[in-house]
């Protein structure tokens, strides 16, 4: 399955610099990645990173290159994207209809899952 990630550098959490708040979300991200085995994407070659860390990027590099489907859209918590939801709902929906799953990893913690699946 192929994956694509995203990290928000432009967000602190539970009191960490930004620093430590984007090597905390990659971390757990990729820790997620390897343990399901999955295929990191780069649609854009040139891509310095392996993640993406702005959403409109994205979304121009899977349009331009016209990419219809990535299996999964991953991110950290829903505090990294509400900002990009709330002030551009319609993008965000272009976005998420790039990918057969949108995944936050808070959500599955929230549901019990303990990282460990994509689907329970």
């Amino acid at each position: 399955m192929n994956v694509i990630y995203f990290i928000n550098e432009r967000v602190s959490f539970e009191g960490l610099s930004k620093v430590e708040s984007v090597n905390l979300q990659k971390q757990h991200l990729i820790k997620y990645i390897q343990t399901n085995d999955l295929n990191i994407v780069k649609p854009n070659v040139y891509q310095i990173n392996d993640y993406y860390t702005i959403q409109h990027a994205l979304l121009y590099d899977l349009e331009k290159l016209e990419i219809e489907k990535v299996d999964y859209l991953l991110y950290y918590s829903e505090e990294v994207m509400k900002d990009f939801i709330y002030i551009y709902p319609d993008y965000w929906l272009l976005l998420k209809s790039h990918f057969n799953f949108v995944i936050s990893l808070e959500k599955l913690d929230a549901f019990g899952d303990n990282s460990t699946s994509l689907i329970s």
